[in-house]
């Protein structure tokens, strides 16, 4: 029996992907730094920020949290100067529940200044 693939939102709406995939109990998300307006926000602080909000919201409209996350792959623009950032914004977001993480550092992400990306899996707790 194979599991089923449910996409959040259903249609893409010309979206490049769903904010959400989930199979079965896990669920699968990469969100970006924007803000409520769909417009990037500038610099790093404010981008972790925004990258975290975004993750919240998606986790939320499938059940989950921030602390159902089992892994967190975090792609940081120029680790050397963004990483202390991120790190003060992610401890203070997360607290005592964070998942196993990996940070990567990358030249450059999808838009010429955003600094920052996150990849999670959470746990979709039972309804």
């Amino acid at each position: 029996m194979s599991a089923s693939v449910r996409r959040v939102p259903a249609e893409s709406n010309g979206s490049l992907s769903s904010s959400v995939t989930v199979i079965g109990d896990t669920a699968y998300t990469t969100v970006i730094p924007l803000d409520a307006s769909g417009e990037l926000v500038e610099g790093i602080t404010a981008q972790s920020e925004a990258v975290i909000d975004a993750l919240e919201a998606d986790l939320g409209e499938v059940g989950a949290g921030l602390g159902d996350i089992a892994h967190l792959t975090i792609y940081l623009r120029d680790l050397a100067e963004n990483r202390a950032a991120f790190n003060d914004v992610y401890a203070r977001r997360f607290g005592s529940r964070v998942p196993v993480r990996c940070a990567v550092g990358v030249a450059e992400l999808a838009r010429p200044t955003m600094l920052v990306e996150l990849t999670a899996i959470a746990a979709v707790p039972p309804a």
